[in-house]
């Protein structure tokens, strides 16, 4: 490890939260600190990209400030700057990648570029990865992170002693065993959300309403997912009687993939909607729902609920709880089905929709039944923040892995390797 006390800022803006951490040696959190656009952009019921950048520009410097005077440290005794690199937004990244730069070149500090996807990982290894590391005495760990813009299975493996690559101590490495073909988990909870005249982001909505519903009341199924022919004889070789029905798996030549597709069961909610002439209803709701959160962006889903139940008829509660239990069932039967293919010793959760309380409870039970350890992070390292960003960046520090001057976003980057 190089000298120093390990201090690293860690700066994300893949998206529409500024945030700002200094977190020491990738474990200890000294400040935290992170300025959302939620309510800006949920009057357009996405993010506005050129808003994002806007507000970005607007909020860098005095959440970078923040954080520095929470750990109540000055610039000087830093070690590092991390910045996340991509995927995200071009024009937000940019802003984050060119101030943690400039910061960067004058205090004569090392800059870390690290990717958005591997930092959601590290905030569940920076809170809870010790016991999760230990357990067992091989394979490696299975991410599952699931996101708004994200949903992604990776084997997970921290290389032992024995097994390290020369002067690269602590460094991960990644294989992409799983990803969406089309929209991401936490997309098609946003996208049903508003085809329901519910607010945004719709993953809290969704969560909080399904409670009240029905989740048998509505049969949704997920179709296999064609593999792409990579062999003569793939379609004989695979064994399809070991996955159960509705399981998107596709083999290569190299490995197992177990992909995901969302697209599907949005439109089915659609043609759910339009077949039960619910549209009347819908929009009356998004009319209401918009008047009372207007005055009043800061209220809570369950709170709606509670004050005016006559927004919610019981044909749309069931809706939503059945459309939760179907996306949950998937990113179930997917994960636990590749945690016992490819030899998982524990399973990571991460991402905006890692916070989803039926998710938590099903995948904690099923892990439970298969003698599995599950980790979760806490609700508010589950959405984007950079104390995620600084933990993942210490590896590359420990291995004097930092980023040139040249280094600029990369709004489409990947993270390790496909088979």
């Amino acid at each position: 490890m190089r000298s120093g006390s390990g201090l690293i800022l860690g700066i994300e803006s893949s998206c529409d939260e500024t945030a700002a951490a200094v977190v020491r040696a990738g474990g200890e959190v000294l400040a935290n600190v992170v300025a959302s656009q939620m309510t800006l952009h949920a009057k357009y019921g996405g993010v506005v990209p050129e808003l994002a950048s806007r507000e970005h520009l607007r909020n860098i410097v005095p959440v970078v400030t923040a954080a520095m005077a929470e750990a109540g440290l000055e610039f000087g005794e830093l070690d590092a700057i991390a910045v996340t690199e991509g995927p995200g937004l071009a024009g937000a990244l940019l802003v984050g990648i060119t101030y943690a730069k400039a910061l960067a070149l004058a205090l004569g500090k090392p800059l870390i570029a690290v990717n958005h996807l591997e930092g959601h990982i590290h905030a569940v290894l920076m809170e809870q990865g010790i016991g999760i590391r230990e357990q067992g005495s091989g394979g490696p760990l299975l991410a599952l992170v699931v996101s708004g813009g994200h949903t992604h299975l990776y084997l997970a493996e921290e290389p032992t002693s024995q097994n390290r690559d020369v002067g690269h101590p602590a460094m991960w490495r990644y294989r992409n065993v799983g990803r969406t073909v089309d929209d991401a988990a936490g997309e098609a909870f946003d996208k049903v959300a508003k085809l329901l005249g519910l607010g945004y982001p719709g993953g809290p909505w969704m969560d909080a309403l399904a409670m009240s519903g029905n989740p048998r009341a509505v049969e949704f199924r997920f179709q296999q997912i064609k593999a792409r022919r990579v062999a003569a004889d793939n379609d004989k070789s695979e064994d399809k009687s070991r996955f159960p029905s509705g399981m998107t798996n596709k083999k290569t030549e190299d490995g197992e993939h177990f992909d995901f597709s969302f697209s599907g069961i949005k439109t089915a909610v659609l043609r759910y909607i339009q077949t039960h002439e619910m549209a009347a209803v819908v929009e009356t709701r998004r009319r209401v729902l918009g008047e009372v959160l207007r005055a009043n962006p800061a209220m809570r889903p369950a709170d709606v609920l509670r004050d005016m139940p006559e927004a919610f008829d019981a044909q749309t509660l069931d809706l939503i709880a059945s459309f939760q239990y179907a996306v949950v069932g998937n990113l179930m039967r997917q994960t636990f089905a590749a945690a016992e293919a490819l030899g998982a010793r524990g399973i990571v959760v991460s991402g905006g929709v890692s916070a989803n309380s039926e998710l938590r409870r099903r995948f904690a039970e099923e892990a439970a039944q298969r003698g599995l350890r599950v980790a979760f992070p806490t609700m508010a390292m589950s959405t984007d923040n950079a104390a995620m960003i600084a933990a993942a960046s210490w590896g590359k520090f420990c291995a004097g892995e930092f980023a040139t001057e040249g280094l600029v976003a990369t709004p489409q980057l990947k993270l390790g390797t496909r088979d």
